[in-house]
This record gives C-alpha cells, structure tokens and sequence, in this order.
C-alpha cells in the first residue's frame, strides 16, 4: 500500500510541478531572440495555453529571398511547433 501511495504522490508530485513551471509567451520570445539573426523577421508566434503545458507554433518569413511563383514574388516561409513544459521549450 505505500509503494501505490508513494507512486500516486509523485504523479501528482509531478503534474503540479508541471503546472506552475509552465513557460508564457514572453519567455518563448526571450529564448528566441539569439536564433533570430538581425537580418531576419522574428517570427509571427501562435501561443496555446494548455493545462499542463504550452504550444507554440512560430511562423518564419524570409523576406530577402523571395521567390517568383506564377508571376507573384512571394516571400517563403516555414513553421516549428515547439511544446513548452518545465520552463523550457522543446521543438518538435
């Protein structure tokens, strides 16, 4: 009976943890901001507050190739997702 108690106490253990060290938006744009060169965009950043984690799904532009598609100059783009639990930020 206490091993079950033991291991229900740290699950919960756990999930609190997860919960109050969940990282907001602005720590997503502080943690980006070295990977973002000074010629480049920062990228538009789409934050979904979860429960227990967050979802950040950060959208690149290059604007100083662009590239010509059926006679538009269009400026590539490419998305990351990022999950973002324990104060910190993993991509996927």
């Amino acid at each position: 009976m206490k091993f079950r108690r033991g291991i229900l106490l740290f699950i919960v253990g756990i999930i609190a943890v997860a919960y109050f060290t969940k990282p907001s938006k602005d720590g997503f744009i502080k943690w980006m901001q070295p990977a973002v060169s000074r010629t480049q965009m920062p990228p538009v950043v789409d934050y979904q507050d979860k429960f227990l984690y967050a979802l950040v799904t950060a959208t690149y532009v290059d604007v100083t190739n662009p590239v010509t598609e059926d006679n538009h100059v269009v400026a590539p783009s490419r998305k990351e997702t990022y999950i973002g639990v324990f104060g910190r930020y993993w991509k996927q």
